[in-house]
């Protein structure tokens, strides 16, 4: 099954792919006829069934480029500068990106070649070196163009790409949404332990394993130091308690990579977090750096509630607006702690501690 990652990846290079090999297969069949069209002694061939031809082409080259491209970056790119450094990615990535564009070109000609035959009985005339040339050269910008909307969209967080340049940040609006702050557990003493340059190191590996929460429909927020704060829409984070699945999918792998953390760090990282929903106001701030940011209670709540968790025992503590919205209720331990006071806050808000249920 393709991670979302893989998918939202796809997207992005086939749109660009899309734009781009369209604009060469105009400039190329249209203006130059490069299909051969006329020359096979076609002339009674409509302008329609041209355009239907053409299309047909660049969608399966912008498929074949989007489909390759986006799992060549996740499964290969990502693991090299996962495991190696930026010049071995680059080394390695560059040529292999490269040769996969010159293959895709030899696809989209192949497809040609056989789609004329089959459409009109003929053969093709076979492109020259200097039209391969021009699809390399297309194809090079949709994949560098491709690769900068990634990297945008990646700093923004997937999908709020286009929702800026669409404006639909331009203007405040409220939404409802589920937020947790998850912060590592005795940061300052661990730090103090290993140093600052190896416990800037943990919190790289720790956030790179924070990813899993992808899997379970989770927007990050925002990284603040040693806590990251992660959101969900209701509808995703509500859909199989998805909110709750995450959370416990990152503290279980960090338990299966418990050697791996001592071994390193001499360490097993214990996060703990707090949540909550509410209503909160979305919008975009900045002039020189743009920013996609959410105000409101719900947000400040959720910070209130993780700073309680060493005071209560707790790994997982949420709001009751949020226990209440649990599907599974019955899957989970859950303890009501009673009603707290929360720095800042007059009202004292009941909360309750979350954990799971022992398997074995």
């Amino acid at each position: 099954m393709l991670s979302r990652e893989i998918v939202r990846n796809f997207k992005i290079y086939f749109i660009v792919g899309f734009i781009f090999t369209t604009f060469s297969a105009y400039s190329r069949l249209i203006l130059s006829e490069m299909y051969g069209i006329e020359v096979l002694g076609h002339p009674s061939v409509s302008f329609h069934v041209k355009m239907r031809f053409a299309l047909l082409i660049i969608f399966l080259g912008s498929f074949g480029l989007a489909l390759l491209s986006s799992i060549f970056d996740i499964l290969i790119i990502k693991r090299l500068l996962t495991n190696n450094s930026l010049k071995i990615a680059l080394i390695i990535g560059i040529p292999t990106q490269a040769i996969m564009i010159v293959l895709i070109v030899q696809f989209i000609n192949f497809l040609y070649e056989h789609a004329i035959l089959y459409v009109f009985g003929e053969p093709a005339i076979p492109l020259d070196v200097a039209e391969i040339v021009f699809g390399v050269i297309h194809l090079i910008m949709a994949v560098s163009l491709s690769k900068l909307l990634i990297a945008i969209d990646r700093k923004l967080g997937p999908g709020n790409l286009w929702k800026m340049l669409s404006g639909r940040f331009f203007k405040p609006r409220e939404e409802e949404r589920i937020f947790m702050f998850v912060d590592l557990k005795n940061s300052t003493p661990i730090a103090e332990k290993i140093g600052h340059l190896e416990y800037s190191r943990l919190l790289q590996d720790c956030f790179q394993d924070f990813s899993i929460v992808d899997r379970y429909r989770a927007d990050i927020y925002q990284y603040v130091g040693d806590e990251v704060v992660v959101s969900w829409t209701l509808k995703k984070g509500l859909k199989n308690d998805n909110f709750l699945k995450a959370f416990f999918a990152f503290t279980d792998l960090l338990n299966k990579k418990s050697n791996y953390y001592q071994k390193k760090y001499g360490i097993d990282p214990f996060f703990k977090a707090g949540a909550n929903v509410g209503p909160v106001i979305i919008t975009e701030v900045g002039d020189i750096k743009k920013e996609i940011t959410y105000h409101g209670d719900t947000l400040n709540t959720a910070a209130r509630i993780q700073e309680k968790c060493n005071d209560l025992s707790a790994q997982l503590l949420i709001s009751e607006p949020l226990y209440r919205l649990i599907e599974k209720k019955e899957a989970y331990q859950i303890d009501d702690v009673g009603s707290i006071h929360l720095k800042g806050k007059k009202k004292y808000v009941r909360l309750y501690r979350v954990a799971q249920i022992n398997q074995d």
